[in-house]
């Protein structure tokens, strides 16, 4: 089985919009696309960094090496409070970094995230909302 990759950067929407065509020009062409392209999107450097905090990353990593498991097992695993963990699932889950199965299980898929942060300026909004500066996009092409 081959080993799974994430990609998360920070770039604007139109940035995204603009990626996406490309691949999209580039296969109907008739490049060929073996493997997907994950991607996860932040708008600003701010929110990527408020999102995966150094606690979260931990999280992330013993629920790659557990493999399918609970808030509870995982708290347990990671010596944190359940509700602490819980939260932390929840914001993961929102953004696309924890999956979950049909009896309620969590998982992180992927074997290696690589991050992309550009060194350009890229201005925090005004107003901060967790999670709303933020495009996921999951491209599969064969």
């Amino acid at each position: 089985m081959s080993k799974r990759q994430l990609n998360i950067k920070v770039s604007s929407f139109k940035n995204a919009v603009s990626e996406v065509k490309n691949i999209w020009k580039r296969a109907e062409q008739g490049e060929k696309i073996a493997e997907p392209i994950e991607t996860l999107r932040f708008e600003d450097t701010v929110t990527l960094m408020k999102t995966l905090t150094p606690r979260r990353l931990e999280l992330l990593q013993h629920l790659h090496t557990l493999g399918a498991t609970s808030i509870r097992a995982l708290a347990k695993k990671l010596n944190r409070e359940y509700s602490n963990v819980h939260q932390d699932i929840k914001i993961l889950y929102q953004v696309g970094l924890v999956l979950q199965d049909k009896t309620g299980k969590y998982s992180m898929p992927w074997d290696k995230i690589t991050t992309e942060i550009p060194m350009t300026i890229i201005p925090a909004r005004k107003t901060y909302k967790r999670h709303k500066n933020q495009v996921i996009d999951h491209l599969s092409h064969h």
